[in-house]
């Protein structure tokens, strides 16, 4: 009885532990507000799928408030360079959605005049970052690998989404 006692509250604060840390790349979906957000980022997977393979690459929408309204830049990349692009972003993720069965992965500032957050979660393993590499003293350290996509770049002000430019500008910060 006496070892029944002790073994619970290992076996619990262990398999608690264990969730925690698998929470780490579990997001929340989101529900997109405004259809033109969503007519906008068909634009993007029609034009990207012309030159790479969507099925392997993941939509990155960074969000950021202007002053009428907000900024917000959407670019494609490679789901095997996310973590690597994003080592050292202070940039985080708050949810996905998906478009045409491309993952759409929303950061900057949570914004839920745009979207609203469903009780659905869904693990993204593509989105942890890789540490940086140390390089022994001495050493010259590699070029970095520069990932940044073509960026398109909108506002959004007055409920109206706007294209305001597109070329490769830096996605994350």
């Amino acid at each position: 009885m006496f070892n029944r006692l002790i073994i619970w509250p290992i076996v619990f604060l262990w398999s608690f532990s264990g969730c925690k840390a698998h929470q780490g790349n579990e997001f929340n979906m989101l529900t997109v507000k405004d259809t033109q957000i969503n007519e906008a980022i068909k634009v993007v997977v029609k034009e990207e799928s012309e030159y790479g393979n969507l099925e392997k690459s993941a939509i990155i929408m960074k969000i950021e408030k202007s002053k009428n309204g907000y900024e917000i830049r959407i670019g494609a990349l490679y789901k095997e360079n996310l973590s690597s692009y994003l080592s050292g972003k202070k940039d985080k993720p708050f949810g996905f959605f998906e478009v045409e069965e491309v993952t759409v992965v929303v950061f900057g500032e949570e914004e839920m005049s745009l979207f609203e957050m469903t009780n659905k979660t869904k693990n993204l393993p593509f989105l942890q970052s890789k540490p940086e590499l140390k390089v022994k003293e001495g050493d010259i350290p590699s070029p970095p690998v520069i990932y940044e996509p073509i960026v398109w770049i909108y506002t959004y002000e007055n409920e109206k989404l706007k294209l305001t430019d597109k070329g490769r500008f830096t996605l994350l910060i």
